[in-house]
């Protein structure tokens, strides 16, 4: 349990270090034309500084490595788009969830009609995240191979060393969208589970859990959580997903 409160400890430096992805997009990529990670995970990052009222700090985090860096002290929240599991919840807390993502494969096309034909393929996953586990419950059977992020899933896909890339829907099309031959793969309409992505933070730091909610819970009341998700998801985005949830305690 963490002793010291990390929310006085923010405010005192004016600054808040979030650990993010960049190479998940549309939630944390790294955008050359800017110089820096941008992303829906990205603008939720923001707003929860701006409640903070301090300036914030993008620490890019492996898969793997995202309850680590809040465990030994290299950022102050993690948000990357990370599922808030009840495994997850033994090691770190979680704020409310600002997105619902739906477990998908990316294969070629015709290949993956329904969960059935998943049955002794073998699928590629990102190390560290909860879709093997999910991919298991369906059947022994799934072959698994665990990758460093998407960029490796989609990369072994096309190289023929897996049937199928498993992972969040958006993430596969945003993936999907910028990958060369992209007309020859789909993300099947075939859900495999849900869950809430929500804010990471160490254990017990109930006073920034709170700040972090109610930062989230005003952007939904205000439409600015609305907006974020029609810049990366609505109409003219590269991934275009209907918004079928609302922030809510």
């Amino acid at each position: 349990m963490a002793q010291a409160d990390d929310l006085d400890k923010i405010r005192a430096k004016g600054e808040v270090v979030f650990g993010v992805r960049n190479s998940s997009p549309p939630f944390g990529f790294f955008d050359k034309a800017r110089g820096t990670v941008t992303g829906y995970d990205i603008d939720f990052a923001t707003l929860i500084a701006r409640k903070l009222g301090v300036k914030p700090i993008f620490k890019t985090v492996e898969p793997g490595d995202r309850i680590k860096v809040l465990t030994d002290g290299r950022a102050d929240l993690v948000i990357a788009a990370m599922g808030k599991s009840a495994e997850r919840e033994k090691e770190v807390d979680f704020s409310l969830g600002y997105f619902v993502s739906t477990q998908k494969v990316v294969a070629k096309k015709g290949t993956i009609k329904d969960l059935i034909q998943l049955e002794k393929k073998t699928v590629c996953v990102s190390l560290g995240t909860s879709n093997g586990a999910k991919l298991k419950a369906i059947s022994q059977n799934i072959m698994l191979v665990e990758v460093a992020d998407y960029d490796e899933i989609f990369t072994a896909l096309q190289a023929g060393r897996c049937d199928a890339g498993s992972g969040g829907e958006a993430a596969l099309l945003g993936n999907l969208a910028k990958m060369p031959g992209k007309s020859a793969y789909e993300v099947p309409d075939v859900p495999i589970a849900s869950e809430a992505f929500a804010v990471a933070m160490r254990k017990g730091e109930t006073k920034l859990q709170q700040q972090v909610n109610e930062a989230l819970a005003t952007a939904e009341k205000t439409g600015e959580a609305e907006k974020i998700y029609d810049r990366w998801f609505g109409p003219g985005a590269a991934v275009q997903l209907p918004r079928a949830f609302k922030i809510s305690r």
